[in-house]
């Protein structure tokens, strides 16, 4: 009787909303025994540093995915923010050039949301013919050259977003807490979360109750940009330079952070909180592999499978 009331018990636990938690603390548990290392206080620093600026652009994916899209546009928005971000620097100083920098990501994100909301261009489309619109763009501008020569003192400004410390935390951490907790706020609080969730889990009941379908597209694939462009902005930050194919590699973990934290591929479920257990998962699992000696492609090719059997996942415990 005991061993199936502890079945019973077992089956009753949410494995979708505890299931990555777990896994991570048991993860972290591991590499810890593989290598100590794995949690001083410089590696545990630097990974949440990386982290903050995954998480952002975690957190804009997960806006799209939870409409039933997707942005596949954030990788090339990353790379046009850096450059735009240098080369307004170099013109109007740190502050007013790195808003520029971010506003020019942010208006790649409108045009996206004009596409999907205004002229119905599937989600998937839209961002895929961004992706290459912006790339193409910041190429010809850059002439594909790294960005530098900034001065000292616009160099060491802009290098306190990215790797300076308030206390003994990173910077990146604390402005991505306190954006996560305004998005986590706007999804699970407003109006705007909620008609958020109505689209993705069905949208013509969402249009039927006057959920107004293009201004919604049109902000969530904004912010999503907007998002991507922040992340972009805290890594231009640290390497102090701009880089034409700075958001290469991003798209994937993007959307594997969001994936693997529990937002579901097919909409309507999953939310910042689930971003921020997804983000730390892949960063801290990379990171783990590394401090293990794996070499770089063993390791995206475990985070790949990981992200895969994330999606299956989904898939099965949408149609149960």
């Amino acid at each position: 009787m005991r061993t199936l009331e502890s079945i019973n018990t077992f089956k009753k636990i949410d494995w979708g909303k505890f299931g990555i938690p777990l896994a991570f603390v048991v993860m972290m548990i591991g590499f810890t025994l593989i290598n100590p290392a794995f949690l001083s206080v410089r590696n545990v620093s630097q990974t949440l540093r990386q982290g903050a600026i995954l998480f952002l652009i975690v957190s804009g994916q997960t806006l799209a995915l939870l409409t039933r899209g997707i942005d596949l546009s954030q990788g090339s928005v990353m790379s046009l923010a850096s450059i735009a971000t240098i080369s307004s620097i170099y013109i109007l100083g740190t502050y007013l050039g790195s808003l520029l920098g971010i506003f020019f990501g942010g208006l790649c994100g409108f045009v996206n949301g004009i596409l999907i909301g205004y002229l119905h261009i599937p989600p998937i489309l839209a961002t895929l013919g961004m992706l290459f619109i912006v790339l193409g763009v910041e190429l010809v501008y850059s002439g594909g050259v790294t960005l530098t020569n900034l001065t000292v003192v616009d160099q060491a400004k802009l290098f306190w977003f990215g790797g300076g410390m308030i206390g003994p935390i990173p910077v990146p951490v604390i402005f991505a807490l306190i954006i996560g907790f305004l998005l986590y706020y706007l999804l699970r609080h407003t109006k705007f979360g909620r008609h958020v969730y109505f689209i993705g889990a069905n949208p013509d009941a969402a249009r039927m109750i006057g959920v107004k379908m293009r201004e919604m597209h049109l902000i969530v694939y904004t912010l999503s940009a907007l998002l991507a462009s922040s992340g972009s902005f805290f890594l231009t930050a640290r390497l102090s330079m701009g880089f034409p194919l700075l958001g290469e590699g991003w798209l994937v973990l993007s959307i594997g952070g969001a994936v693997i934290g529990g937002t579901s591929i097919l909409g309507g479920e999953g939310g910042i909180w689930e971003a921020l257990m997804g983000t730390l998962f892949i960063v801290f699992l990379d990171n783990g592999l590394i401090v293990s000696g794996l070499s770089v492609f063993a390791r995206e090719a475990i985070i790949g499978c990981i992200i895969i059997l994330a999606c299956m996942a989904c898939v099965i415990r949408r149609s149960s």
